[in-house]
Formats: C-alpha cells, structure tokens, sequence
C-alpha cells in the first residue's frame, strides 16, 4: 500500500474512534430515607420520677430510756416474730432502784398495819370512855397518813417496774430486721433509734413530684412501677398518700402502693413511677416528629413524599408552621394533612423533585 493511503485509513480509523468514544449516561442512584406519618397527638403525657421501694411499715425501734447497751439479739436480715425480744440495756440501776421500791412498799405496809392495830385499840378504848378524844383523833390521822405513805410506795414500785420494762426492746410486729445503728457496750440516748424494721407484705414507693405536676395527681389513681433490678417487669400501682407540702428537694413526697409486688422486690430497691396526664380525644391536634422539621432563613420545612409506588417515592419541599412540643413531637398548625410521609432523616441532603427508597424508622 502507499505511504499516503495509509496515512489516510490511519486519520479516518481515528476518527471513528473519537466520534464513538463519548462516555455511557449512568443512572443517579436513589438515595435512601428514614420516613414516619403525620398523625394525631395523644394529649395523655406520661411522665416518670425516681423513687425507692419500701416496705407497708417501717418501725424505728428504740429505748425509752438511756444507757448501755447490753445485748442485742439479732442481725440485719433476720426474721423476727412479734413480741421478740430485740435488745437489751444494762439495768443493774434500774434493778437496784426496783428492789429499794419493794423493800418501801413492805415497810410501808406494816407501818399502815401498825396504824390500824393502834386505831382499832383506840377506838375501842375511847368507847368505854379510857381515852380521850384527842388521843382517838391522833390514832385516826395516823392511820390515814401510813395508808396515804402505803399507796404512794406502792405507785413507786409499779413506776420503777415499768422502768425495767424500759430497758428492753420486744418486736411489735413480725417482719425483717433492715438496719442496726448501734452494737454492744455503747452508750445510747432515749428515743434513739437502735433497730429498724420492715413488716407486711405491701410495698410502697416515695416518689418526689415537681410541682409542675403535682396538681393533676389524685389519690387512688393507676400508675405503672419499674424497678432497675427487674428489667422488662412493670408493676400497677395506686397513688395512696400526697404530702401537701415540699419537702428538703423542692418536690411533693408522692407514696404509691403496688397492688401485686412480686417477692424479688425488696426495700431500698430503685425504680420509677410512671403518671399519665391528660386524657385523649378525637381532637387531638397533628403531630411531626421533631428530626423531620428543618429550619433556614425561609422558616420551617419538611420533606414530604408522595407518589410512593413498591417502595419508592419522590420528596417535595415544603413550608409549614408548628406550635408547642409535645412528647410525640411538634403540633402542627398549618402544612400538612393526617396520614402524609415525611423524611426524618438527611434533610440538608435532600433536594425538591429527588428519587428517594423508603427506610422503616
């Protein structure tokens, strides 16, 4: 071949080359998006405070008197019956002050046995006129003051009997020893406690209340418990007292008793109450979850997808006015309808017209 014709193919052979080298078009992908519905709110608001388990009574057990203690009979976890004995004082004061009652209340006792012999004696010998009247009269009045000296020895020695009783601490109920505050050979005042106690099978939680919220509580209404120590358990219970002032926490002591606490519930144990405010209706204003709604220098906007079709839809921008929020999330005023789709994802991503793949929340 010629040195030109092939110079010539060689320039055209190119030419085709380039007239069919341009790059195939690909498809934009479709991007996914996170969706949720327009619906109505649900005016009833719940919301939980953290409280602790108790037990239906708690006794604090103390001496009604001071001194040292001498023994104590129990530990903390046992079971104790009513009318135990829970500890004891030493009382050798008390035993030493009870006999010198007793040792008073005899000699007190022949004194007014004297005093009678002598006036029956008297008596009789101021009948048949061998005594005078004033010797009768002395006789009497000495009678009366070794009866009064007789009965104020004998409320003594009943005083000084209690005193022992003083000096012991018996179980008023049967239950579950929870606390020991002090141990053996130390000096306690009266009055302070010493044992604590928990009895009864009720359970109760205290709960402090906002007073946000302390209006719309009424006794006797349901209320849910949940305790941190028995995950996926909630138990119903019942508001049973409300104090009417606040308390060291600037909150309302609520007490709510559970109507069926489980035995692995124990006092001390944290947990929460959940309270529901309000109630439904079929007014209940719309509601937008809080992630769909954007905001720039226009105001408020959604996304909102229509034309779904197997799965796939198409976003158009949108204005709207919301109001108050709410735990379901912004009231809408003015936008949208019930039932639309909205994105909840991705906003700033998203363009007016845009192919999108619908994601479950």
């Amino acid at each position: 071949m010629p040195k030109r014709n092939f110079v010539m193919a060689h320039l055209i052979a190119m030419g085709v080359g380039v007239g069919c080298g341009s790059e195939p078009q690909v498809a934009e992908p479709i991007r996914p998006v996170k969706y949720a519905a327009v619906r109505p709110a649900s005016t009833v608001q719940s919301q939980r405070f953290a409280g602790t388990a108790k037990a239906g009574i708690e006794a604090k057990l103390s001496f009604r008197t001071g001194g040292l203690i001498e023994s104590i009979g129990v530990k903390v976890g046992d079971r104790v019956k009513a009318g135990q004995r829970i500890a004891t004082l030493d009382n050798r004061d008390a035993v030493l002050a009870h006999q010198r009652a007793k040792a008073a209340l005899e000699n007190a006792r022949v004194q007014k046995a004297n005093a009678q012999s002598r006036l029956i004696r008297v008596r009789q010998l101021y009948q048949a006129n061998n005594v005078s009247l004033a010797e009768y009269e002395q006789a009497k009045n000495g009678f009366a003051s070794a009866t009064s000296s007789y009965e104020s020895a004998h409320k003594s020695l009943d005083l000084q009997e209690r005193q022992l009783g003083y000096n012991e601490i018996y179980a008023p109920v049967a239950g579950i020893v929870t606390a020991i505050h002090n141990e053996v050979n130390e000096v306690i005042q009266a009055g302070a406690p010493l044992v604590e106690l928990s009895a009864g099978e009720d359970i109760e939680m205290g709960v402090g209340v906002p007073e946000g919220y302390i209006a719309q509580i009424q006794t006797g209404e349901p209320v849910r418990v949940r305790f941190s120590a028995l995950r996926g358990l909630d138990f119903a219970a019942r508001v049973r007292e409300i104090s009417y002032a606040l308390d060291a926490s600037s909150t309302y002591p609520v007490i709510v008793r559970l109507d069926a606490p489980a035995p692995a519930i124990r006092p001390g144990m944290a947990g929460e109450v959940e309270f529901r405010f309000g109630t439904a209706g079929p007014s209940d204003p719309l509601v937008v979850p809080v992630k769909a709604v954007g905001e720039d220098a226009k105001g408020q906007y959604v996304f909102v997808i229509d034309g779904v079709a197997k799965g796939i839809g198409t976003v158009h921008r949108r204005p709207i006015r919301i109001g108050k929020l709410l735990a379901d999330g912004f009231v809408v005023e003015e936008g949208l309808a019930e039932r639309e789709l909205v994105a909840t994802a991705g906003l700033s991503s998203l363009l007016n017209g845009m192919k999108v793949r619908l994601l479950e929340e």
